[in-house]
């Protein structure tokens, strides 16, 4: 197994980092601290922005044509931009008071895939939803528990249900957007943690962040084999995403939610941002399409 070292990026100290995303048409790195209501946006020249959105915000995707980007907040997905802030909802998911987004991505065609969770957290209490364009959302998966990952190649989409210590494979029609259960592509041992935020690269390599493993792990949905790690100085790592001009970069946030002061001791960095140089590459970012 190769190892990597993340280095540091943003000393921050968030509660929930996630969402870790490169936008290409500004060339900046983002993410959210989603209890903090916050995102977080900085440019190549390490110009760093901050931006309090009143709710829980869980997702950042870059919609096509425009500078703008798809927020999943609370219950909901909205438009925002930098200059303009907080726009206007374009779909509303889960209404109910105890339950927010948590990841979200689009797929190769420009949907929008955003899956819901209960605060506190309870079995199967959330769903995996689909945004085509404007029409409303579509339940994909109706019982989840915390969604996230979310990937796509070629024929099939990869999936997190975090509890599950496995990440899932589906089939997936890109004309349609129908998908199916086909195996579990990858078995997470406990000691390794759980699987949160996931990328993959250009030979069709999950990179999943592992809540509670200290990395990002590397692993072959094929054979279910490890491949590698990028070690991180933080027990909880959240989201990880491929870019930079060469899309050899990679971008991982961190969390304190659920730390106690020892642990808190025990590695300091936790909250804070890392990023890594790798030998391979990543794919661009999937663009929602109205």
């Amino acid at each position: 197994m190769k190892i990597y070292q993340a280095e540091l990026f943003a000393h921050l100290s968030c509660e929930l980092g996630e969402s870790a995303f490169w936008w290409p048409e500004r060339e900046s790195w983002c993410w959210v601290d989603i209890l903090d209501y916050t995102i977080y946006i900085m440019d190549k020249a390490g110009r760093q922005q901050q931006f309090h959105i009143g709710e829980h915000v869980s997702t950042i995707v870059p919609v096509a044509g425009s500078n703008e980007l798809l927020l999943g907040l609370k219950g909901r997905v909205a438009s925002f931009s930098p200059e303009r802030g907080l726009g206007e909802t374009m779909a509303l998911l889960d209404g109910r008071n105890n339950m927010r987004c948590n990841d979200g991505k689009c797929d190769p065609a420009g949907r929008l895939w955003i899956g819901t969770m209960q605060m506190p957290v309870a079995a199967g209490s959330g769903s995996l939803y689909c945004v085509e364009h404007t029409l409303p959302p579509v339940v994909k998966l109706p019982v989840v528990t915390i969604p996230n990952g979310l990937v796509w190649h070629g024929d099939k989409m990869y999936f997190n249900d975090t509890l599950t210590h496995s990440v899932q494979e589906f089939s997936y029609d890109v004309h349609t957007g129908a998908i199916a259960f086909t195996r579990v592509a990858v078995h997470i041992p406990k000691e390794l943690g759980l699987p949160d935020g996931m990328t993959i690269d250009r030979d069709g390599m999950l990179w999943v962040a592992h809540w509670g493993g200290q990395g990002v792990y590397c692993w072959n949905p094929l054979t279910g084999e490890l491949l590698a790690k990028v070690e991180v100085p933080a027990p909880h790592v959240s989201s990880c995403i491929f870019g930079g001009a060469d899309m050899q970069e990679m971008l991982i946030t961190t969390a304190q939610e659920h730390m106690i002061d020892a642990q808190l001791d025990q590695f300091p960095l936790s909250g804070s941002v890392f990023h890594v140089k790798l030998p391979v590459k990543g794919l661009p970012v999937n663009h929602f399409k109205y």
